[in-house]
């Protein structure tokens, strides 16, 4: 490993966990019963995408140690794919003698690196690497946020060589240590058997290691691949800390969305147009977990359903406003304009038709850029998404007239079909749409920390 360049720029942030993938053995007795000190692997992501490594050591008092670090321990963004690479020489006391270790790490293709441990036989070659079952650390991550892999058991003294036969006969018995192109694939997503969307990350036995909504690792058994898909609906909001906008009428916005996305995936099926949705229930959904399941299928555009507040100027038309995503200050991402604008003109088009509603909405409503006061996209939802993003703010649920519309089936009917009227255009025309605003507007959205509760995947 290198002493240290930060070379890749921008990376995603998101929240760091070490992958599940085998139960290991954490503890070996000697033969007077006393424990064998545990070792773990810590690692964490620096400025750049360079994996920082070290190790720690558990000595049966409740405590882990503190790092030990190599002098060569940092992993460099750019390393090539698949190859190993080993830090300098650490020394642990164990019970059996001195002992020589050192971490090994390698990157995988998709930007996650993985983690192992190699002690040093007495003859100075290298022994096979050691594979914790939590060692993978996924591309993106908080920076200067330390984790660890699961403990394993200290290797036995140099010369023991029928201990480390025994570790590497446990592994394949559980599908590990293959080759990585003779595992089964795995599906970037699956429905949890709870009917949770949700982003594969790894492998865990016969089951998988997934993304939960509120951005941690969990473990589960068995779900539904989610196959390709063109389109995912995100219904914003969701959960008890997240209702969004509430109507005069009792009709929170969490609700709505989740209604109308509901109508809009059955009116893409009527068609034929494969699509899934970030969100199924009543439940927190952290953005950074939106943005990354749906860059994990690869769509070709994600669409983030909301409907705004608070209530503006009484107009005679539709208030619908279309965020989308810039390549920079001065220009919009083309293919997120375009499908702002056929959601704008379809979507105002359908809503206008409706009688003896009093709109609400801004002079500079329709598609447009929110930009923060320093630059760049304001809202989550649009800057996170690496695919064509758009946040769609149908109307005005604080606004009497336009709630008492909303909690109406036709409103639903009529606002699915629309959505999907322009989705479809979108895949398959080159229509560029209408609404568009020039001038960006500068906004700093309430920066607040994100409470999310975990809910059942099975």
């Amino acid at each position: 490993m290198s002493t240290g360049a930060c070379r890749a720029r921008g990376r995603r942030s998101a929240v760091l966990a070490l992958l599940t993938i085998a139960a290991v053995a954490a503890v070996t007795a000697n033969a007077g019963g006393q424990a064998e000190p545990q070792l773990r692997i810590a690692a964490q992501h620096r400025v750049g995408g360079d994996i920082e490594v070290a190790l720690q050591q558990h000595h049966g008092d409740g405590e882990w140690g503190d790092r030990m670090l190599p002098n060569q321990r940092f992993v460099p963004a750019g390393a090539p794919t698949w190859r190993w690479l080993g830090s300098s020489p650490l020394t642990v006391h164990t019970i059996g003698g001195v002992q020589e270790l050192r971490i090994a790490a390698r990157r995988h293709p998709g930007g996650s690196t993985e983690v192992a441990l190699q002690p040093r036989h007495a003859d100075g070659t290298w022994a096979e690497r050691i594979l914790p079952a939590l060692r993978i650390i996924p591309a993106g991550g908080s920076v200067g946020r330390w984790l660890a892999s699961s403990p394993l058991a200290e290797p036995e003294p140099p010369g023991e060589a029928d201990a480390w036969t025994a570790i590497e006969i446990d592994l394949p018995a559980d599908g590990f240590g293959l080759p990585e192109e003779q595992l089964p694939a795995l599906p970037r997503a699956l429905i949890t058997p709870t009917g949770v969307p949700v982003t594969v990350i790894g492998r865990a036995g016969n089951g998988y290691l997934v993304r939960t909504p509120c951005g941690n690792a969990a473990q589960i058994a068995t779900g539904e691949p989610i196959g390709e898909v063109h389109v995912v609906l995100d219904p914003g909001h969701g959960g008890r800390f997240e209702k969004g906008a509430i109507g005069p009428n009792g009709l929170t916005e969490e609700r709505l969305n989740l209604t109308l996305s509901r109508a809009v995936l059955a009116e893409l099926a009527r068609r034929n147009i494969p699509a899934t949705t970030t969100r199924t229930g009543n439940y927190g959904l952290l953005l950074s977990v939106r943005a990354a399941f749906a860059d994990a299928l690869g769509a070709d555009a994600l669409v983030s359903l909301h409907h705004n507040a608070p209530t503006w100027s009484s107009r005679d038309s539709p208030g619908t406003e279309v965020y989308v995503q810039s390549n920079d200050d001065e220009t919009p991402r083309p293919a997120s304009e375009r499908l702002g604008g056929l959601l704008h003109e379809e979507i105002t088009t359908t809503l206008g038709m409706f009688a003896d509603v009093t709109w609400s909405g801004l002079a500079d409503a329709g598609v447009l850029r929110v930009l923060l006061p320093a630059g760049g996209d304001a809202y989550g939802m649009i800057r996170r998404p690496a695919i064509p993003a758009v946040v769609v703010e149908y109307g005005y649920l604080s606004n009497i007239s336009e709630a008492e519309l909303f909690a109406t089936e036709e409103y639903i009917d009529a606002a699915a079909s629309a959505t999907a009227d322009a989705i479809e255009a979108y895949l398959n025309t080159d229509r560029p749409g209408t609404g568009f605003v020039e001038r960006p507007r500068r906004f700093d959205p309430a920066r607040v920390t994100s409470r999310c509760d975990e809910i059942p995947l099975e």
